[in-house]
């Protein structure tokens, strides 16, 4: 991979795991770097992670109604970390490695929900027995996501919509970031997974954008104005985000 794009995907895996508090730290970024460079595989990177922390992976039965280990909100992992500092130190590791095999990967996607889902399992299925799957309790942060129970007919009327806009392709740049806007905001909203929502929803969005023959520009941002442009287009005010992207969105 020539360098200009190792560095734009390294840029782009940063600014996923920094925006939704993940420290990268020059160990994640250099495993990153070796898969995409083919140095590595990814389950190769994944296996020296956890050899360097001393776990090892294995099915955690426990159960409980949040997903979380009992008095705890750390959710339940398969290495049965009940710490949420070490657990946020081995999944930054884990999920950039991810990242980076997935964008150095074949591009053939075909923008749907199972699509949707395959990214999350792929990112975080070293970690946590819900990956990829839909979550079935209700999550309030700052707003009220779709409710468990309508996940899957939301899910089938946004995808639904994006197929008639034909994946975003053959728009001008305006069209594009208008529509970008809105399917982001929707999908933000579905909010379908446990955890792990926003770093899925941001690269199924680089893909959808490169698909198009555009690319989201993370340099052009900051975590900050993301944040309230993100919380804004919940509230049905898509004008920040429509700024932001006229900022980050640029041709291949």
């Amino acid at each position: 991979m020539k360098e200009s794009h190792l560095r734009r995907h390294l840029d782009f895996i940063c600014f996923i795991q920094e925006t939704e508090g993940y420290r990268m730290t020059a160990k994640a970024e250099e495993l990153a770097r070796d898969v995409l460079d083919g140095e590595m595989s990814g389950d190769e990177a994944v296996s020296a992670i956890i050899d360097s922390y001393g776990f090892a992976s294995e099915s955690d039965n426990s159960e409980s109604v949040d997903g979380c280990y009992p008095d705890s909100d750390v959710y339940i992992n398969f290495f049965g970390i009940r710490d949420q500092d070490v657990l946020d130190a081995i999944e930054t590791e884990i999920v950039s490695v991810r990242m980076a095999e997935i964008l150095s990967g074949p591009q053939e996607w075909k923008f749907d929900f199972d699509h949707l889902k395959t990214l999350h399992g792929r990112l975080f299925d070293d970690i946590y027995p819900f990956a990829g799957e839909i979550r079935y309790i209700p999550i309030t942060r700052r707003t009220v996501f779709c409710l468990p129970q309508y996940i899957d007919t939301m899910a089938e009327e946004i995808f639904a919509k994006l197929r008639e806009e034909l994946y975003l392709r053959n728009q001008d740049l305006d069209e594009f970031v208008d529509n970008l806007a809105y399917f982001m905001a929707e999908v933000h909203a579905l909010h379908p997974f446990l955890d792990g929502n926003t770093r899925t929803l941001r690269l199924f969005f680089q893909q959808l954008s490169h698909a198009a023959g555009w690319r989201i520009n993370p340099s052009e941002t900051t975590d900050s104005r993301l944040l309230e442009a993100d919380i804004a287009a919940l509230e049905g005010d898509y004008q920040p985000l429509i700024g932001l992207l006229h900022e980050a969105v640029e041709p291949l």
